[in-house]
């Protein structure tokens, strides 16, 4: 089974990867206003964020990548982040049924991936529908620091190596810092 999960997830980068560079090539040589909001929402003060991995990531989405103002690319981001902290999340849910090792630290995670997907969608609503983006800012700190850190936390202490995991603990924060950029510039 986890070799199965293995392949799946590298099909999966190497077809992120594929059509990211393709896309990257388009709005680089086209030079939409995309890629230089992109680039804006990537660029990142916070220690650990890979600015080439967020701008890579959020380049090679459709949604994302055709985005014409900031409102739509925040919105964009975020339903993303929240696609992908789900989907971290029910593959956490099934671990835990197999697991007799590390379940401790794998339920941590899970207790962290609800709390970020939480934040995520109130930061979602804030924005699209109350156009609260002082409060979505908050959300969306909290989603990429405190509540992704209880399962980064977890998965050291508890020596799990699952790539799954360690790659969502990744890109939450990615999807949140970038997402929050995005919002804190409709404030300006």
């Amino acid at each position: 089974m986890y070799s199965s999960v293995v392949s799946v997830l590298m099909i999966f980068v190497f077809y992120s990867c594929f059509i990211s560079s393709s896309i990257h090539d388009v709005v680089a040589t086209t030079s939409t206003p995309s890629s230089s909001m992109i680039k804006q929402v990537c660029s990142n003060r916070w220690s650990n964020f890979d600015s080439k991995l967020c701008i890579h990531i959020l380049l090679s989405k459709h949604q994302i990548a055709s985005a014409t103002n900031l409102f739509d690319l925040s919105i964009g981001i975020m339903e993303l982040g929240i696609s992908n902290a789900t989907n971290t999340r029910t593959y956490i849910d099934k671990l835990l049924k197999k697991l007799t090792d590390v379940k401790g630290a794998v339920r941590e995670c899970k207790l962290s991936y609800d709390s970020v997907i939480g934040s995520l969608k109130s930061a979602l609503s804030e924005v699209r529908d109350d156009k609260e983006y002082l409060t979505a800012t908050y959300d969306l700190l909290i989603a990429s620091t405190d509540s992704i850190e209880r399962c980064a936390n977890a998965v050291v202490s508890g020596k799990v190596e699952d790539e799954t995991i360690l790659i969502g603990n990744k890109v939450v924060p990615i999807f949140g810092l970038s997402a929050y950029n995005a919002v804190d510039s409709l404030t300006h």
